[in-house]
């Protein structure tokens, strides 16, 4: 493994790098013998790259539904650039229109319910107005979050005055299609100009979606108001004892770049909030601001929990291709930020973990018919490996970058981190060239998801 520099990393953070051994055995020897039907259950990066490649590396040969609530992919990669205005929502807004046109998916607009069946499963869509059925079911839901006291009202919808904006697409309860993000873009825009307003938020404890995000939004957040509002204040309160990821970037970041507006708060556990007054009530004391920006504590998608496929707030896989191994659980496969295979949960990874559960779909299907078991043939896990890249904006228009590559471990059964694959941007810790890296990055990585 070559030493992570810039030049290396983007060459390492190109989606298709995800995979190094494809199933082109299957294709050439087991394609034409094989019939099967896959639902993927969430339309995001794991979902949606599950679908694309079981069709593509299929051969035609899988029958592919894909089920969202949406009618798009709202990305969260980029997201917070929608708060400084470098973005538009409709910029990070990815229909589902290729997969049709190009692959062959189905596509499919409404709610998994319920999955009932074996070998045959019914999937039951929104309280059982419409059933399909599979013979195996990739559950890619992203996350739910965990109740915070004073977060939600008496009918369980969460306060429109305190938004997380980590689930990019969901829409704010007041309707007026306005989603989270743009809520909180508005909210951050309405800060006072004489550099005295407060800008509270909370890091949700690991493990969750996007490690370096919140750290990323504490930079964006404080360079707004540095270059727009006068300066001002930002808490970041951190349940863990110091920052969980590019710790030398963001601690440069937040004690220099910011040091007049960062106040980093550290083993800050969120116990309540209250609502009406924007207040934050932590282990470390209680934070109140014009903005209150809550990101909750993750768990598993509420379908993955339904179908009882969780320990804990994660659910158990097989990293050799995703199956639960919940030992009455077979055909389904758990993808992207629910599962708890050790990875980081990253737009990236989950397009990762897609194609390798796919390649392990087909030859699961291909196994039928064949004397070996295709999924644990040992040139494909010895050559098994996901990697996960991602950036971070750090001002208007610097970032820095952070990759590491996964490679099977086989006396463990997991995919552990290549030690020397780790890497991420040195001094200076940020710059202009990451910047315009990281839509070379994106648009690679949302061409081989959605398109």
């Amino acid at each position: 493994m070559p030493k992570i520099n810039r030049r290396n990393f983007i060459k390492l953070s190109s989606a298709t790098a995800a995979l190094t051994a494809t199933p082109s055995i299957i294709r050439a020897q087991e394609a034409s013998s094989f019939e099967a039907r896959v639902i993927v259950v969430g339309g995001g990066f794991a979902g949606a790259t599950a679908a694309k490649y079981l069709r593509l590396w299929g051969q035609g040969k899988i029958h592919v539904t894909l089920v969202d609530k949406n009618p798009n992919h709202v990305s969260c990669v980029l997201s917070n650039l929608i708060l400084n205005d470098r973005l538009q929502i409709d910029d990070i807004t990815l229909p589902y229109t290729p997969l049709e046109d190009n692959y062959g998916v189905i596509v499919e607009q409404g709610l998994v319910t319920s999955v009932t069946g074996s070998s045959v499963k019914t999937v039951e869509l929104n309280g059982g107005t419409k059933t399909l059925t599979c013979d195996y079911v990739v559950l890619a839901p992203g996350i739910e979050f965990i109740d915070i006291p004073g977060l939600k009202d008496e009918n369980g919808n969460n306060f429109d005055t305190i938004p997380h904006a980590w689930i990019s697409g969901e829409r704010t309860n007041s309707g007026q299609g306005q989603t989270q993000t743009e809520l909180l873009r508005e909210q951050l825009h309405a800060m006072p100009n004489n550099g005295n307003g407060v800008f509270v938020m909370t890091v949700p404890q690991s493990p969750y979606r996007c490690p370096p995000g919140p750290y990323e939004r504490a930079c964006v957040v404080a360079d707004y108001l540095k270059n727009n509002k006068g300066g001002g204040t930002v808490y970041v309160l951190d349940p863990h004892a110091d920052i969980t990821i590019e710790r030398e970037t963001f601690k440069s970041a937040f004690e220099g770049l910011y040091a007049d507006i960062i106040i980093y708060v550290p083993n800050a556990e969120l116990i309540e909030v209250k609502a009406s007054s924007r207040t934050a009530i932590t282990s470390e004391g209680t934070f109140s601001g014009d903005v209150l920006n809550v990101i909750p504590t993750h768990k598993a998608g509420k379908i993955v929990e339904t179908l009882g496929l969780t320990v804990g707030n994660w659910a158990p896989v097989d990293v050799r291709s995703y199956e639960s191994t919940i030992s009455d659980k077979s055909g389904f496969y758990i993808i992207g930020d629910s599962n708890n295979s050790g990875q980081p949960k990253s737009g990236h990874m989950a397009n990762a973990q897609a194609k390798v559960c796919a390649d392990a779909i087909i030859r699961t299907i291909a196994s039928k018919s064949s004397s070996t078991n295709l999924v644990n043939d040992a040139n494909r896990l010895a050559n098994l490996k996901t990697n996960s890249a991602c950036y971070s904006p750090i001002t208007y228009d610097e970032a820095s970058w952070l990759s590491a590559v996964f490679a099977y471990d086989t006396t463990k059964n997991a995919m552990t981190l290549v030690s020397e694959s780790f890497g991420s941007s040195n001094e200076p810790h940020w710059s202009n060239d990451n910047f315009e890296d990281m839509f070379e990055w994106s648009r690679s990585l949302f061409s081989n998801t959605f398109r």
